[in-house]
């Protein structure tokens, strides 16, 4: 795919990544016509299976493209056999787990996907909290387009650390200087510990509850996004 498509669609992931599902069930199209302003719509795909929590399909992503950048996190125990239909629907970012079954395929079937469809696709990899970033050396090889850390791991419970996040995200951006990825980082973001999330200078935030529960959920993605630029300013004033 042509490298200056990819870099364009690169740009268009950073900022503030709006976790869809955690709007009102009954009324999600309502709340993201409320919230203008959102650019980018991220969406946790759980299969119940790989994770204890169940979300939507593929249907969710074709329902809402062309509102916006469709970021679609798998969090299911085979993600290469869902990247097919998920980059049918729209998907603009497909995020793999470093952890999930075969992660190396599944980021070579997002390529190979994005060259079928002649359309960039990028291709993130997920980190989870536990996992050393000296084992994922095989698959930063393959150079994905998005680094994704996460503070949680739903899959035990453990609280969200998002210092502890935003510094192994500092520490994978210095793994991937040669490509430089997108930045994200996700899980337990919220008004309060953004500024610890953007800390590093990530390019992408994912918060989804932070938003919808607030009294003016427009304002709050404005005040996040706020802190996710100095961050990311200040960020590049030290690494300069």
């Amino acid at each position: 795919m042509d490298s200056v498509e990819r870099a364009a669609l690169q740009a268009r992931a950073k900022g503030i990544g709006v976790g869809i599902f955690a709007a009102p069930a009954m009324a999600i199209g309502a709340a993201l016509e409320a919230l203008q302003s959102a650019e980018v719509l991220h969406f946790d795909i759980m299969d119940g299976v790989w994770v204890p929590q169940f979300t939507g399909g593929p249907g969710f992503v074709s329902a809402l493209r062309g509102q916006g950048f469709l970021d679609v996190h798998l969090m299911v125990a085979e993600p290469e056999n869902q990247i097919d239909a998920f980059a049918a629907a729209g998907a603009d970012l497909i995020t793999v787990h470093a952890e999930a079954l075969n992660a190396a395929g599944a980021l070579a079937a997002i390529r190979a996907a994005s060259a079928c469809l002649e359309r960039p696709i990028l291709a993130g990899l997920g980190v989870m909290p536990g996992t050393s970033l000296e084992s994922l050396a095989p698959l930063l090889a393959q150079k994905p387009d998005v680094i994704l850390v996460l503070a949680i791991d739903p899959r035990d419970g453990a609280p969200a650390d998002v210092p502890a996040a935003a510094e192994r995200l500092a520490q994978l951006r210095a793994l991937c200087a040669d490509f430089a990825p997108v930045m994200a980082i996700d899980g337990g973001i919220t008004a309060d510990s953004i500024k610890d999330a953007c800390a590093t200078g990530a390019d992408l935030v994912v918060s989804g509850s932070a938003i919808f529960k607030a009294a003016d959920p427009s304002a709050m993605l404005a005040q996040l996004e706020a802190v996710r630029q100095a961050g990311q300013a200040a960020a590049e004033q030290a690494n300069d």
